[in-house]
């Protein structure tokens, strides 16, 4: 056989043989994933979380459906079986829940175009009356809609407490509020500065000390756009667990923020890590190796670091926050005193 023909045999054979090969692992790597996926449907199964559905990326699994105690309950499950590399939760279904009927007065009030609108059930025609009067007099704008009558809900402390709630929060802005008949006051809108919220927040917890405080005011300084705000209030990055290397979208979502405070050098941002009890590395050590990447990333993309600074809250947040994958986040306060 000639040497040119001997060549031509080696090269279809070596050919042969890498797509043997790669044929090989492929198939390989499917059937890992496909092995780990009926052993996790199994024990889901035994364990009566049928509504948790489970799909396997390599080693890896994701989570969803189910309630977030069915989530946690199998992630559990599924990172006890051996070859798993770890399991994340991606989703939880809420089914609805009916509200309660309302036995106290509630009220709901925001800022639309044209003034303040108003919605909610007070228990005599004085009370509708007081209502009205304090929101026409703290913000001194047209008042829409109206409050139900109705003398089965009983009286409240906060209806003579309102003046002083509304004169708190005159300078909020797309400012939402909601007292329902359970006891919480649900705040929302913008302001200039974070001690400004937490002003507002200690001032109303003052005002209505009967009232649970809810605060969900952003922060949006003077001159800062609300879509540049909705970036550095929104951008909360969710890691796995046991890890913190950032994501593909983390990273855009902090390409955002950088940009944003490149364009504002007037602001600075605090981030906070949390890191839960239910994994061996989800310590405060974990925690600091979360916001330091964060740093990290936003140092290399232009932000001085001096405008970022970190917290750990593994430790005093472990009995605060419910959900698992709450504790595996990184999110940001705006800093603009």
């Amino acid at each position: 056989m000639s040497d040119k023909r001997l060549k031509r045999v080696a090269v279809l054979v070596g050919t042969t043989l890498l797509t043997v090969v790669t044929v090989g692992a492929l198939l390989g790597s499917r059937s890992a994933a496909d092995d780990l996926q009926d052993k996790s449907e199994r024990a889901l199964s035994a364990a009566h979380l049928e509504d948790v559905r489970v799909a396997f990326h390599g080693r890896e699994a994701e989570l969803s459906g189910g309630t977030p105690d069915d989530l946690s309950k199998a992630e559990l499950i599924v990172e006890g079986i051996e070859g798993v590399r770890w399991a994340n939760v991606v989703s939880a279904a809420v089914g609805p829940t009916p509200a309660p009927r309302d036995t106290t007065p509630t009220l709901h009030l925001g800022r639309t175009g044209s003034g303040i609108s108003i919605s909610g059930t007070v228990p005599d025609p004085d009370a509708a009356a007081s209502v009205k009067a304090s929101v026409a007099e703290a913000f001194g704008e047209a008042v829409t809609g109206d409050v139900v009558i109705d003398a089965s809900v009983g009286s409240a402390d906060w209806i003579d407490q309102l003046p002083d709630v509304l004169n708190d929060l005159v300078g909020v802005k797309r400012l939402t509020l909601a007292i329902d008949g359970q006891g919480t006051l649900d705040l929302g809108g913008s302001i200039e500065s974070r001690a400004g919220a937490d002003d507002v927040r200690r001032r109303l917890a003052s005002a209505v000390p009967g009232l649970k405080i809810v605060s969900r005011l952003d922060v949006q300084p003077n001159g800062l756009s609300e879509a540049a705000a909705a970036v550095l209030n929104t951008s909360a990055l969710q890691f796995p667990a046991d890890r913190s290397t950032l994501s593909g979208p983390d990273q855009r979502r902090l390409d955002e923020v950088a940009d944003v405070l490149r364009d504002n050098p007037e602001l600075a941002i605090e981030a906070f890590g949390y890191a839960g009890p239910k994994h061996p590395g989800a310590t405060e050590r974990l925690t600091l190796a979360r916001v330091a990447a964060v740093k990290a990333y936003l140092v290399k993309a232009g932000v001085d670091g001096v405008r970022v600074s970190t917290r750990a809250l593994a430790s005093q947040s472990r009995t605060a926050l419910s959900s698992d994958q709450q504790f595996r986040r990184v999110d940001f306060v705006v800093k603009a005193d």
